[in-house]
């Protein structure tokens, strides 16, 4: 029997879910939840609750730490901390984004999902995470947007 896929989400799939001014994007997010998330294995990490914490609108914030309340929550390990600081010596890696791939890599997590086109989803930050991980012994998650789940129907 093939096993469930383990899928981290970085903090910009789950803001995404209420982001009424990017209605193209927040509907792709609700179709991923609702047909790809039940089939997986999801998680967040302390990382994402921080991040999604930080949002201003009260309403808001209730219901994204809502929107994840039933995921396993990774912790924010120091060496979690250790490897993002490898990954930020590449500069090409935001610090928080770092933190959220060295999560996902430290965790064993097959997909990282994400929105971040810009510094995660790139092919420069997937190459610096694959020698990284590679040199370190460590898995490799690959790091993919909601919408490549759908690309191949």
């Amino acid at each position: 029997m093939k096993k469930k896929a383990d899928v981290y989400l970085e903090s910009s799939v789950v803001s995404m879910y209420y982001q009424e001014d990017v209605p193209p994007l927040m509907e792709v997010t609700r179709e991923f939840w609702h047909t790809v998330l039940p089939k997986v294995n999801p998680f967040v990490s302390d990382l994402t609750i921080i991040e999604i914490s930080a949002t201003k609108d009260p309403e808001l914030r209730t219901k994204l730490v809502d929107l994840i309340s039933e995921f396993e929550v990774l912790p924010l390990t120091n060496e979690a901390k250790e490897l993002a600081k490898t990954y930020l010596r590449y500069k090409h890696i935001p610090e928080p984004d770092a933190l959220h791939i060295a999560i996902a890599s430290i965790e064993g997590m097959d997909l990282l999902v994400t929105w971040n086109l810009r510094h995660l989803v790139k092919p420069g930050t997937q190459s610096i995470v694959r020698k990284v991980n590679m040199d370190l012994g460590l898995p490799i998650p690959q790091i993919v947007t909601p919408e490549d789940f759908f690309e191949e129907e």
